[in-house]
């Protein structure tokens, strides 16, 4: 009877130690989630949306996930998460090419230049230079024809 007595003496004290072991355990929790909250994005993010009041909302859609894959809500989520993947890709895809743009500017130009290079004789050098003196003194000789009827 002493050892019954004893035995639950110390199955007493394990058990008062496991709870205040348990104790600790959640304490220590409790402080890490707090400082992830704090320091994280995340969880600066999850603080945020119980802080709108919408956490009830997510832990509804996270229920529903525990009713399997048949349920109407499991599909209307899966949909609903597809959207949101195909719609975050094609916004990504928009952005990428608008900080494209930002750095290449709104119009890429091409510019050419053509250099024509043209073998031109002496002949058709002195051509031209008789070509031209021809139509100076016809240009003199109108302007002073012009010049001389003004004067009378």
């Amino acid at each position: 009877m002493a050892d019954d007595k004893e035995a639950d003496f110390v199955d007493y004290l394990d058990s008062i130690k496991r709870k205040d072991w348990i104790l600790a355990n959640e304490a220590r929790a409790a402080q890490l989630r707090k400082e992830w909250r704090e320091t994280t994005w995340a969880g600066m993010l999850t603080a945020a949306v119980e802080s709108i009041g919408a956490a009830p909302f997510f832990l509804a859609i996270g229920n529903s996930f525990e009713e399997g894959e048949d349920s109407n809500s499991f599909y209307l989520t899966s949909l609903l998460y597809k959207i949101g993947i195909i719609t975050s890709s094609i916004i990504s895809v928009y952005m990428v090419g608008w900080m494209m743009r930002m750095i290449t500017g709104d119009e890429i130009v091409v510019e050419r230049e053509v250099v024509i290079v043209e073998e031109v004789t002496r002949s058709q050098v002195k051509a031209e230079k008789r070509r031209a003196a021809r139509e100076k003194r016809k240009k003199q000789g109108e302007g002073g024809d012009n010049l001389s009827s003004s004067i009378q």
